[in-house]
């Protein structure tokens, strides 16, 4: 998947990493405290502002989020990427 801004910027994602991204931005724009980072986490405004079109341009794109089989898939992305990347599933946050 590319995401391609107004400018011409790319970013490309393979369907796995945009599902996660997906996830987890729409997790941070949502109002429950406990999964937005907080506002410490931002230098200004605009950075939020970016991920605000991320996310939309994610929602444009993609077909899994509004599928019955949604969290399936989300767990197998995580763990594709996991393996790929070593990182492991139970690592949360930068630490």
């Amino acid at each position: 998947m590319t995401i391609t801004t107004q400018n011409g910027a790319h970013i490309d994602l393979d369907r796995h990493e945009a599902l996660v991204l997906f996830e987890l931005l729409s997790r941070w724009s949502g109002a429950a405290p406990p999964s937005t980072p907080p506002a410490a986490c931002f230098e200004s405004g605009a950075e939020r502002a970016v991920l605000d079109v991320l996310l939309c341009s994610l929602e444009k794109q993609l077909v899994a989020p509004f599928g019955a089989d949604y969290e399936n898939n989300l767990d197998m992305a995580r763990s594709e990427i996991c393996a790929k990347s070593g990182y492991s599933p139970e690592t949360h946050g930068l630490d």
